[in-house]
């Protein structure tokens, strides 16, 4: 087969393929640099072998031969041909797919390319070529080579019936490669043959210049014949779902383009190659070091001895842990059996240990199928990445080749350096720059960050979605790094509930052809099956997870009141207070929660000021996300170590799979979902006696826009979700919902499946963003004196000072050198920057702006009790939520 070829004989025929076509090839150049105070040009053809080389490389590191006929299987599964000729035409395919590469800057013969872009003073500008661009000029000299190949008159007619349309898109690849995706329609709507279209001017211009060596000879027929195909998939497209692959190959080609052209140009502008991925091909290792901690000592012990324990045995268990060691190893027994599957469900109870099973489960895969290379770990908080990393860190911490391949890619977390650990720290003292090799160690990590060049990353799930959905360039850099993969998915019930179907239908789709095993987990689990598009049922890690929730040991772990709830008063702080008072034992550990920031700040200070908890002596600390991580660290560090009467009023940040255990909870009603979440944070250890008071002072319709979930009938305002909250049975409570969802979302699915057909990236984009974008939102940077997660002090202004002298060197620094130590600064910046809302920002005067960050160099003054304030900056109204 063509991609099988040694990597010096495709070379050597590309560069016959450029030399071929283009007239005197080597006078073109495609790009610049400056080097000792002198201008260095790369040739075309210099360049073309460079991204050509990548291409292979990136091609053969994630066997993508396999994903290939994958997708010609899928795609072409109802075609009625024999096996020869499909064969043949996969031959084929494959062949114009390796023509990508080639084929994506020969644009740049574009004269006027070369004189105003490169300044190649060789050339004369010509008014005919209308601009400077080159890739569409390099999509129609793609198409043109690639229509003459399928409609050679030794293929048969089956075959260019198969190939036709795939000109079109691989074209409109190239088009894009400097760009966002778009949409199809933009690209086809330029592709016609009339008079006055870019396309036809092109094609008479390239025709009459000396520059092409073959006739430019497109002809409305084979356009028609390119769009016919084309309007047969839209047709077909619900009946056999090709869309949906055909829609992720494009992603994934331009996503392998951008990527080998990115390296290309990296290696001719510094002087020196790259390496692309450092796969987790070592997964043993990681094994060994896991296996011997002593929490999976005393699992496997559990394993060997007791594991499987009866169901009247597991009803009486009083130590959690047996639990935690039934649930492990049941999930284990199950994957080992349906390993070869892609998707699978873990339900299980809060406090059941998720976390570590699916960090088995993960290993566990990785073990039993040797093609998988990299494993995405995705939380919906950055708090929970943190949580889950110092897990890591504890597990691997004294092992440099393991924790040097762990990367957090989120927006706190600078790009990560080659010797410095996911926090900072150094782990190589051997690696850290110097003047020599300074510059690429930036580079490499820079590219690294772009190109999600991690063996193990820990992300969250917006950062998931923009790699799979977003159509940008820049969020498609790493799609391609999809492939081969393990993905832990924890909460997905924190997703809005409106798009629940098109996540489960697409995330099917493309663990079936990227060969990607996925794994979503929750305490509270909808059977996502139920809303899949006719595509095979993911596996149930626990065959009956409900028997889990209906040991005691979980289930009645926590009593639940509504006397709160039920009661109508109309002043419900002083009713939760005096409540409060009554109920407050010596020793105890209480968490109230409130589901707005503002209420939850004004009844810390409630409390604060009063007299009888002053006299009492009793601790309070308040919890939001506005806190930073070090102030998060130190409240959750004080409620584990105190031994005394604690109060921690907390918005919904508490929920996100925060380690503590506390004796009493309150909390303001909202989804069922967010109950069962925060019950998860009462009587963790299932060692003593635990309960929860529910109580209604905002109504989470405010901060739940458009999520049915808090619809009265579904809230413990009804008292048939009571009797599922207690008896655990979040299946039916699920099954209601997902019927309301997928009544309300037949209208949004069709819009959806026809954006897919369509090849209408932007659409897509927008329709699956996690968090709707908010335009007037502005960020203020408070200047304050604070100490880090660290216990080191930092400098605001001082913090400040280096973000803007850093922006002043911008143009006089090495790029990634730039990007790298801009991030370092912007993750120190996330201690001082506060969101508020324009339209009720109460600021009359600010000290400095640079972009969407307000500089106020006296922060103190927003801050009471030292805690941010948010009205005294916005005023009543704006951000109230987390």
């Amino acid at each position: 087969m063509f991609i099988k070829l040694n990597l010096e004989r495709r070379l050597f025929m590309e560069a016959d393929i450029l030399k071929n076509l283009v007239k005197n090839i080597n006078r073109y150049k495609a790009h610049k640099k400056s080097k000792d105070n002198e201008i260095v040009y790369e040739t075309l053809l210099a360049h073309t072998e460079l991204t050509n080389k990548y291409f292979i490389k990136f091609w053969q590191s994630k066997n993508s031969d396999e994903i290939f006929d994958r997708f010609c299987d899928v795609f072409w599964q109802k075609e009625n041909i024999n096996n020869e000729l499909k064969n043949k035409a996969k031959d084929l395919l494959k062949q114009i797919i390796m023509a990508i590469p080639i084929f994506h800057d020969i644009g740049k013969v574009n004269p006027n390319f070369q004189l105003m872009k490169l300044n190649v003073n060789d050339f004369k500008e010509n008014k005919a070529f209308v601009n400077t661009h080159h890739s569409f000029l390099s999509s129609m000299f793609y198409m043109d080579y690639c229509r003459k190949l399928v409609y050679d008159e030794k293929n048969e007619d089956e075959i260019i019936n198969l190939l036709a349309e795939f000109v079109l898109y691989n074209g409109y690849i190239i088009a894009r490669h400097h760009s966002g995706l778009g949409s199809l329609t933009e690209f086809t709507k330029l592709i016609k043959l009339d008079d006055d279209t870019y396309f036809f001017k092109l094609k008479q211009i390239v025709n009459n210049e000396d520059i092409y060596s073959v006739k430019v000879d497109f002809i409305e027929s084979d356009i028609d014949d390119m769009f016919r195909n084309l309007n047969k998939v839209d047709k077909d497209a619900e009946k056999v779902g090709r869309s949906i692959y055909l829609y992720i190959y494009i992603r994934w080609l331009y996503s392998l383009l951008v990527a080998s052209d990115y390296y290309a140009t990296s290696e001719f502008m510094n002087g020196g190659s790259f390496n692309e991925v450092d796969d987790l091909n070592n997964i043993q290792d990681w094994i060994n070091v896991y296996e011997n901690t002593d929490l999976m000592k005393n699992i496997r012990k559990y394993q060997n001895e007791n594991y499987p324990m009866s169901m009247e045995n597991l009803n009486k268990v009083t130590n959690i842990n047996i639990l935690r060691s039934e649930i492990f190893c049941e999930a284990e027994e199950q994957i080992k059996n349906n390993y070869q599957e892609n998707m699978f469900y873990l339900e299980a109870p809060t406090g059941s240990g998720k976390s570590n099973t699916a960090m088995n489960l993960s290993f566990k895969l990785m073990s039993w199928n040797k093609d998988l290379c990299k494993i995405f770990w995705i939380y919906p908080f950055n708090t929970l990445v943190e949580q889950n990393l110092d897990t890591l860190e504890n597990i691997f911490g004294k092992k440099e080749n393991i924790i040097s391949k762990i990367a957090v890619i989120n927006s706190l977390t600078p790009i990560k350096l080659k010797h410095v650990d996911c926090k900072g720290n150094i782990i190589s003292e051997n690696d850290e720059p110097d003047e020599n090799n300074e510059k690429n160690v930036y580079r490499q990590s820079l590219l690294d960050r772009q190109f999600l060049n991690y063996p193990m990353i820990l992300s969250t799930h917006v950062s998931l979605f923009n790699t799979i959905f977003g159509e940008s360039q820049q969020n498609l850099f790493g799609f391609y790094q999809l492939i081969n993969s393990v993905i832990v998915l924890d909460e997905i019930q924190s997703y809005k509930n409106s798009i629940w179907t098109e996540i489960i239908y697409f995330l099917k789709s493309l663990s079936n052809l990227f060969n990607m095993k996925i794994i979503i987990m929750s305490a509270t689990l909808p059977n996502l099956d139920r809303l899949s598009q006719g595509q095979s049922e993911a596996i149930f890690l626990l065959k009956n997870s409900n028997k889990f929730f209906k040991i005691d040991c979980f289930k009645n772990r926590v009593q639940l009141n509504y006397d709160l709830l039920d009661t109508k008063v109309d002043d419900k702080f002083n009713q939760l207070k005096e409540h409060l008072k009554e109920h407050l034992d010596t020793d105890k550990k209480i968490l109230i929660e409130f589901i707005k920031k503002r209420t939850a700040n004004d009844f810390w200070l409630y409390l604060v000021e009063d007299e009888y908890f002053r006299e009492k002596n009793i601790k309070i600390e308040y919890l939001s996300g506005d806190d930073s991580l070090a102030e998060r660290k130190r409240i959750l560090d004080k409620i584990k170590q105190t031994e005394d009467t604690i109060v921690l009023v907390a918005t919904q940040v508490i929920e996100a799979g925060v380690d503590i255990d506390m004796d009493i909870g309150y909390k303001n009603i909202s989804k069922l979902d967010s109950e069962e979440q925060f019950i998860g944070r009462i009587n963790r250890s299932c060692k003593r006696k635990g309960i929860t008071y529910f109580f209604q002072i905002d109504d989470a319709k405010d901060i739940y826009k458009n999520d049915i979930r808090v619809d009265s009938e579904f809230t413990l305002e009804e008292e048939n979700m009571r009797e599922i909250l207690i008896n655990k049975n979040f299946g039916d409570y699920y099954n209601k919902i997902l019927d309301v969802t997928k009544n309300n979302n037949k209208a949004y699915i069709k819009d959806f499946l026809g954006s897919i057909a369509d090849l209408n990236y932007e659409y897509i984009d927008k329709h699956m963003k996690l968090i709707d974008e908010d335009k007037n939102i502005v960020q203020v940077y408070l200047a304050r004196k604070i100490v880090d997660i660290n216990g080191d002090l930092i400098d605001g202004k001082e913090i400040w000072k280096q973000y803007v002298n850093l922006w002043k060197m911008k143009n006089s620094m090495d790029y990634a050198e730039w990007k790298v130590k801009m991030s370092i600064i912007t993750s120190k910046m996330n201690y001082f920057i506060y969101q508020v809302n324009k339209s009720n920002l109460e600021l009359k005067e600010y000290n400095d702006k640079m972009g969407n960050i307000i500089y106020i160099e006296d922060g103190d003054k927003y801050f009471k009790k030292d805690k941010f304030n948010r009205e005294l900056l916005q005023g009543v109204g704006g951000i109230d939520f987390i």
